[in-house]
């Protein structure tokens, strides 16, 4: 390789890293990656206070039956060995019916997971379907 040509590439680099707005740019990023954790706790704890501040209300007490249906136990590794009570599930569906939307967001904030996806990996497809069509 030329050295002019590495010495102009060097040179060029130097002043790119030299600009005040791309060291902020790549200070950001960096402090991104170090605190993405801390921020992802962050911003768990706080939807964990918003669900727990309005705990008593309808949607929050149907958000957390939907959870102890799918898991009776309520132990998380016993999930796929438990079972899935699916009366009490159709039940729920006849109590959700009209505000899916709202007990789905308070499932989500709890429990990180999607409601319909959960209730799609534990049910038959028929009861899904079943439920599915109560609710909608």
């Amino acid at each position: 390789m030329n050295p002019l040509v590495v010495a102009q590439a060097v040179k060029g680099t130097g002043s790119f890293f030299s600009n005040r707005k791309v060291q902020i740019a790549i200070l950001l990023i960096v402090l991104y990656f170090i605190f993405k954790k801390k921020i992802k706790q962050f911003l768990d704890n706080r939807r964990l206070q918003q669900f727990q501040k309005d705990e008593g209300s309808i949607i929050n007490q149907l958000a957390q039956q939907y959870r102890a249906a799918i898991n009776p136990s309520g132990i998380e590794w016993m999930r796929n060995f438990d079972g899935t009570r699916t009366q009490a599930i159709e039940r729920l569906a006849y109590q959700t019916k009209g505000r899916f939307q709202a007990v789905a967001d308070a499932y989500q904030l709890k429990y990180k997971e999607l409601l319909s996806d959960t209730l799609k990996s534990e049910l038959s497809t028929d009861d899904f379907q079943k439920w599915f069509n109560i609710v909608d």
